[in-house]
């Protein structure tokens, strides 16, 4: 029997099955399934947002498969003021450095609006934190992006090569799976027969 579970990843944990140091993603489920089911895909420490929790291999195989494209979506604060020319490079693909210089693919990126750091509201680390107490009229942004690649810290770097430097991130979606905002920091609940159907249709076209 199949499970499909929605957790609403905070900052903090790290999305691993059991960790001797830190504190995990699957650390929010109840303990009879955390041997059982895994984490689909994988966000940062720092990172917030959805996170779907399985123990179905083919539909997991699917979504992580590089060849899938599977869009996800992300909802970012940066800290300072992107380049206007570099950004429109981003939505057709651009040079961002990982191990080494490679093209991104195609992305749909949106900035939003400007605020100041003191007009950030999210959850920052400790450090940006004291760094917005100690310069708070910093320049910052807020918007959208949307990538079909799962490269490391890859909204991160692509808004570095932008001129910005990501303060805040946050899941909203992947593939037709979209978080449920009512759900709580650290919360879950299983998927609904209308999200799973979505889910399946939405890689049904894809190879075994």
């Amino acid at each position: 029997m199949y499970d499909y579970i929605m957790l609403h990843k905070p900052r903090g944990c790290i999305t691993a099955r059991r960790d001797e140091r830190h504190m995990t993603v699957m650390d929010y489920l109840p303990e009879e399934i955390r041997d059982t089911h895994f984490p689909v895909g994988r966000l940062d420490k720092d990172t917030e947002g959805l996170l779907l929790i399985t123990n179905d291999g083919k539909l997991t195989r699917k979504l992580l498969n590089p060849d899938s494209k599977i869009a996800k979506a992300y909802y970012f604060v940066a800290e300072g003021s992107p380049d206007p020319g570099r950004v429109e490079e981003l939505r057709h693909g651009a040079h961002v450095y990982f191990n080494r210089e490679e093209k991104t693919a195609p992305s749909e990126i949106e900035i939003l609006g400007q605020l100041t750091l003191s007009e950030v509201k999210e959850p920052l680390s400790d450090e940006d934190s004291l760094r917005r107490l100690k310069k708070p009229h910093l320049p910052a942004v807020f918007g959208t992006v949307k990538i079909t690649e799962g490269k490391k810290h890859q909204v991160k770097r692509m808004l570095r090569y932008a001129g910005a430097r990501v303060i805040y991130l946050k899941r909203l979606s992947m593939a037709a799976l979209t978080l449920d905002e009512s759900l709580e920091k650290g919360s879950h609940r299983p998927l609904t027969k209308n999200e799973l159907e979505a889910l399946i249709a939405s890689v049904a076209h894809l190879a075994k």
